[in-house]
């Protein structure tokens, strides 16, 4: 009896870690078209405040996460849904939420 008690939570613990863990693992399809997406802000970004280097080297990265697919490999739906997400991500946490996502996605 004891040993049911102790293994029942252990097995309830296990299987709620593997569910959520399963739920937050992205494809890469989903990474990449999300380092697209803040690539396009972030390079917007850069162009308005007149930082030429930077919006080259954003776009440079840009292009070569988009060469991996075909074009309009994405949907223009799962395009924007992303850019508004990026969006409101960066209304809320500022130039840091870029600058952290950014550095994800490869830049140096």
């Amino acid at each position: 009896m004891k040993c049911i008690l102790f293994t029942l939570p252990v097995f309830l613990i296990s299987f709620i870690l593997k569910a959520e863990i399963t739920l937050k693992a992205k494809t890469p399809e989903d990474k990449d078209l999300g380092c697209i997406t803040l690539l396009k802000v972030a390079s917007e970004k850069s162009k308005n405040a007149g930082e030429m280097i930077k919006y080259e080297k954003l776009k440079k990265l840009q292009k070569s996460f988009q060469g991996k697919y075909k074009h309009n490999h994405f949907s223009e739906k799962a395009t924007q849904l992303k850019l508004d997400e990026h969006n409101l991500k960066i209304k809320e946490k500022g130039q840091r939420y870029i600058n952290k996502n950014l550095q994800k996605c490869g830049l140096k």
